[in-house]
């Protein structure tokens, strides 16, 4: 089971887990942040990310791609840091944020995975 699991996470679709999370950096953080710490510039860069990140996996290439999961999973890090920097661990709001940053992990490793894997086959590494 455990084998299976590393599978799926490493290289299954990827592009359901990109709109997600392109979705939730653009509406959800922006709204969370603000309601609790108000606006100031991480909600911005929430922004673009989520924007960029939608945008990349509709129309863009792999290597694009590849950059933008992994400023999700650094942007999912930094949520991460800036929920938990009060002590607040026991809002289940803030844990959703280390749940998503878990996500972003495998995804980019999935997406990694994929991105040289197609860069060998083809001979470019």
């Amino acid at each position: 089971m455990i084998s299976r699991l590393n599978k799926i996470l490493t290289f299954y679709d990827s592009e359901p887990t990109e709109i997600l999370h392109g979705i939730i950096w653009l509406i959800f953080f922006p709204i969370s942040y603000t309601l609790e710490h108000g606006s100031n510039f991480m909600v911005f860069v929430s922004i673009i990310i989520g924007f960029c990140s939608l945008y990349s996996t509709l129309f863009l290439s792999l290597k694009i791609r590849k950059t933008m999961s992994v400023s999700t999973f650094i942007m999912s890090i930094v949520a991460v840091m800036l929920f938990f920097r009060n002590g607040d661990y026991n809002c289940p709001t803030h844990w959703f944020w280390f749940i998503l940053s878990i996500s972003a992990f495998f995804n980019s490793r999935r997406i990694l995975n994929h991105y040289y894997r197609k860069s060998i086959k083809h001979g470019n590494p």
